[in-house]
């Protein structure tokens, strides 16, 4: 008896072991770190390799020459003052709080400065809409850790030269279309803040204006700055250029061609924009491919006709 009960436990002991054995050994979930969470960098512009698109000596300032200017390095000198600065930008930087237009590589030098609650003012991002451009800033000048600076909060404090034959228009949201009296009396003209009120070339103001003549009788004033009035019957977006067309046969007549540069600066898609509608296109008429063209790089060029 005594060794049926020994043989009976080493059976059992032997069976257990072996189910202990067999049975899956089980392996921890492995364990993870969380992805960590990263706060976007703010935009800014390269530093351009050259100056404004045009050179300097092809640019006119739509409000007219001005003897009240100073250069920007010459800001510091008039601290507390309102003055009218002059200057290239050569670098824009949005800090998501304030868009900085510098004009020097040096940290220190002037800058204006144009706060998030303005920039729907403008009809683009100011850091690109102003970035190598030749430009006046009108305000206070104020010194801000020991850099001198100009705080613009409406669009008409900042003039961007132009190309010859461009209209004399400002196009922007802004809440006024007036410049104070003491800036205002020493302009030629009042910016407007309409899109589509005028078509008037950049020329001393009542003397040579543009002729206005139909978009079939473009051709013959290749060279020339015109008015070209007709409708626009189909347009077209290659991804490269907008061109709005005056007749169906887009290839021997004459166009519209507005680069992509330009697109921001209209209200909304110029191809959508314009279509069926008859406009006053201004600017210098070039023959490309046999065909009549005015290039189109401010949204002013186009007048619609009401």
């Amino acid at each position: 008896m005594r060794y049926l009960t020994k043989l009976f436990m080493l059976f059992f002991m032997g069976g257990l072991l072996l189910a202990c054995q067999s049975a899956p050994t089980a392996t921890p979930y492995p364990t993870y770190t969380p992805y960590p969470t990263y706060t976007p960098l703010p935009t800014y512009t390269p530093w351009p390799t050259s100056t404004p698109s045009a050179e300097k000596e092809e640019l006119i300032w739509p409000h007219g020459e001005r003897d009240d200017v100073i250069s920007f390095a010459d800001s510091p000198n008039f601290i507390g003052k309102k003055m009218t600065v002059e200057g290239t930008v050569i670098k824009t930087y949005n800090s998501s709080d304030a868009v900085f237009l510098n004009f020097s590589t040096d940290f220190e030098a002037f800058s204006a400065v144009i706060f998030a609650e303005d920039w729907p003012k403008f009809p683009t991002p100011p850091e690109t809409l102003f970035y190598g451009r030749w430009v006046r800033i009108f305000g206070n000048i104020e010194l801000y850790k020991n850099r001198p600076e100009i705080i613009i909060t409406e669009p008409w404090q900042i003039e961007i030269a132009m190309t010859l034959g461009t209209p004399i228009v400002t196009e922007c949201n802004c809440l006024t279309n007036t410049l104070p009296l003491s800036v205002e009396n020493k302009l030629a003209v009042t910016a407007t803040t309409e899109l589509t009120d005028s078509a008037t070339p950049l020329l001393e103001k009542n003397e040579n204006q543009p002729p206005i003549v139909s978009w079939q009788k473009a051709a013959t004033y290749d060279g020339q700055v015109v008015t070209v009035k007709g409708q626009v019957v189909e347009t077209y977006n290659s991804g490269k250029v907008v061109f709005l067309n005056f007749a169906v046969d887009y290839r021997n007549s004459f166009k519209v061609v507005i680069f992509p540069a330009a697109w921001p600066l209209f209200p909304s898609p110029p191809e959508d924009y314009y279509k069926g509608k008859t406009v006053q296109v201004t600017g210098e008429i070039k023959m490309y491919q046999n065909a009549p063209e005015i290039i189109v790089e401010q949204p002013s060029q186009i007048d619609v006709v009401k």
